[in-house]
């Protein structure tokens, strides 16, 4: 046979796409790329996240809730660890060039938009992750005649790595108070653009079956893609924020159901599956099985309070969590055991908090669930509804009636003052199985000099654990600090929609105030509630160092109060001068006891140990905090002050 020679090779033009050897190489690519950026991302919070404190703070709660039992817990050990550049009396360190343009660009990314739920660095994250999706999915393929590069599979890992509750990210790698409620945002946007490359690539295919009249490869393969494609459409359709708002146990029941089916019918429609189904199901399993390791059944006191408010005592907590962390409760009543919600832990540890139990024992853990969805109602009416053998003792004091005041008007205190002590609570004694706790704040608020804590509502439960912890840290008998702390000044900020509400949590206050307001206290508390709505004033309640006045402040305008310069010569001078600093917020309020304690002793000048803020409550008291902090750094009061540094905590669905 004539040897006709090698046949020339085919221009790579006119060669058919293979699909099923280039694309698996772009989920590589992709893979690639997040991981990249997540390693910078560790790489930058190294050196907060492996600081000794900050490690101790990461490992304190990843055991849970420690509970006493039958025996008396062991004492733990005072935190002593002390940095030279933290100290009380340590000169503050002027900000070179490097600090300062960190600090500016620190700024820049907390500013957000109205009606945006991202500020500019999250916004920056999701362009990022959008940008790496999209140019692997459109880059160098025939997309109209072979759609098959859809990156739905590669997308599966950070879905699931930023949706577990006990991630690796969360637990060490990026710092104490970097949790899943942070960023779960990541997890909403990676799963819309999962849809988005699912849904070019079912769209496109159903197109060309349409157009060119192709048959049907098989009834399973073209079946599963699109039942694969349809527990897609009912994933992100039940997680949009209206459907989450309306109906939370719904959609949680929805996404704890259809993911499963997604996995399923992806494995029957591609062998190309299973790989990238293995990491999610492994964070998924490593997450419930720590879970599991942290849950503690424990006896708490549920009372109802006014206007739909169950405060949850649990006297058998030691300890084990950070001020401003949460817990998920589910409470073993009225059949939803099943159903868990995160609520913030209202105190500090015992061994650090302020509050105190009748005897002046330690008080233990304290939560708080507002009565705004179908489980908080129930638990609401679970605690006023009178137990079987103590009806008699189950007296509640009448709620005041409403009266009509004018707006803008500060009303003096005349409620009696409530007893120091907190009593055994009226309500009922209830199971609760805690899990927990996650989150808290990203920064240490006794690192920083002067410190805002700003409240929108139930956000209360959050900063009030912070002020708890603050006060107990700073106002310690005879003025010691072994920790190193260096805050000299707290301002307390609430605002509520009624009177009423200051009851929710004015005994505890009441403690803290008291804390503070001692003559040997190293810290100045100014306590400001406003309040938004014509209400009865004869229900406020008396509380050292606290105004309450009838208005809606600026964050930026009581923060620039804060980092005014503040100069005393003697208790009463030094309650006059923040007196000044704050009529432009509240006007002219009885303001004859708005701050409490006596800093740093006569003559305290504020330095530029820098200022902390944290801010909780809704989505738009957020957006303005960060605002604020973002103004205050660009000013020239924020960078003498020593910078401001920022923390939310957002309570939204």
């Amino acid at each position: 046979m004539a040897d006709h020679g090698t046949p020339p090779p085919i221009p790579t033009q006119f060669l058919p796409y293979e699909s099923y050897t280039e694309d698996p190489k772009w989920q590589t690519r992709f893979t690639a790329m997040w991981c990249a950026a997540l390693g910078l991302a560790v790489l930058l919070a190294m050196p907060r996240a492996f600081a000794l404190r900050n490690l101790k703070d990461s490992a304190r709660g990843l055991g849970g809730v420690r509970v006493r039992g039958e025996y008396e817990a062991v004492p733990q050990e005072e935190e002593k660890y002390v940095d030279a550049g933290s100290r009380p009396d340590a000169t503050p360190r002027k900000a070179n060039a490097l600090t300062t343009a960190g600090r500016v660009l620190g700024s820049f990314r907390l500013w957000s938009l109205p009606g945006l739920r991202l500020n500019v660095g999250q916004m920056f994250v999701v362009a990022g992750y959008a940008v790496f999706a999209l140019v692997c999915i459109v880059l160098q393929v025939p997309l109209m005649t072979n759609p098959n590069r859809f990156l739905a599979l590669a997308q599966l890992p950070p879905v699931f790595l930023f949706a577990s509750k006990n991630s690796p990210l969360t637990a060490l790698l990026l710092g104490p108070g970097v949790d899943y409620t942070k960023l779960n945002y990541i997890h909403r946007w990676s799963g819309r653009l999962l849809f988005l490359g699912a849904l070019v690539h079912g769209t496109l295919w159903i197109n060309n079956h349409i157009v060119w009249d192709l048959p049907i490869l098989s009834q399973q393969k073209e079946g599963s893609g699109v039942a694969a494609l349809g527990t897609l459409c009912v994933l992100v359709l039940s997680s949009l924020a209206p459907v989450r708002r309306l109906c939370y146990s719904g959609f949680l029941v929805i996404h704890f159901l259809t993911f499963p089916a997604f996995f399923v019918t992806i494995c029957y429609h591609t062998i190309y599956a299973p790989p990238w189904i293995f990491a999610p199901l492994a964070f998924y399993g490593a997450d419930l099985l720590l879970r599991l390791l942290r849950f503690r059944v424990v006896v708490a006191r549920v009372e109802g309070r006014e206007a739909g408010v169950s405060l949850i005592h649990v006297p058998l907590a030691t300890g084990g969590w950070r001020a401003g962390q949460h817990v998920q409760v589910r409470a073993m009543v009225g059949g939803r055991a099943w159903e868990g919600h995160p609520l913030s832990v209202c105190c500090a540890e015992p061994g650090v908090s302020c509050l105190r139990g009748p005897d002046g024992e330690p008080f233990g853990m304290l939560l708080a669930a507002r009565a705004c969805g179908d489980w908080s109602r129930a638990l609401h009416a679970f605690a006023l509804a009178p137990e079987d053998d103590d009806d008699d003792d189950d007296e509640r004091a009448p709620t005041p009636a409403a009266a009509d005041l004018e707006h803008g008007a500060a009303h003096e205190k005349t409620a009696p003052t409530p007893t120091l002590a907190v009593a055994r609570a009226p309500g009922r004694d209830a199971h609760l199985v805690l899990d927990g706790p996650y989150g808290g704040p990203t920064l240490r608020a006794t690192d920083y000099e002067r410190v805002l804590l700003f409240a929108g509502g139930s956000g209360a439960t959050f900063t009030m654990a912070v002020l708890d912890d603050l006060v107990g840290r700073c106002a310690r008998e005879g003025g010691a600090r072994k920790g190193g702390e260096r805050t000299r000044r707290v301002v307390w900020c609430w605002c509520v929609r009624s009177f009423g509400a200051i009851n929710w949590f004015a005994p505890y206050l009441l403690q803290i105030a008291t804390a503070a307001a001692r003559p040997d206290s190293g810290v100045e508390l100014t306590i400001q509630i406003f309040v938004t709505c014509l209400c009865d004033p004869d229900a406020v309640p008396a509380i050292p160092g606290c105004t309450v006045t009838e208005a809606r402040p600026r964050v930026e305008d009581v923060l620039a109060s804060l980092i005014s310069p503040l100069s005393s010569s003697s208790e009463s001078s030094s309650a006059n001068a923040s007196t000044e600093d704050l009529k432009e917020v509240v006007g002219e309020a009885d303001m004859e006891k708005g701050v409490v304690g006596n800093g740093k002793g006569k003559g305290y000048v504020g330095g530029g140990g820098g200022v902390a803020v944290l801010a909780a409550g809704p989505g738009s008291l957020i957006r303005e905090a960060g605002n604020a902090v973002a103004r205050a750094n660009l000013g020239a009061r924020g960078r003498a002050a020593g910078g401001v540094v920022f923390c939310a905590e957002a309570f939204t669905v």
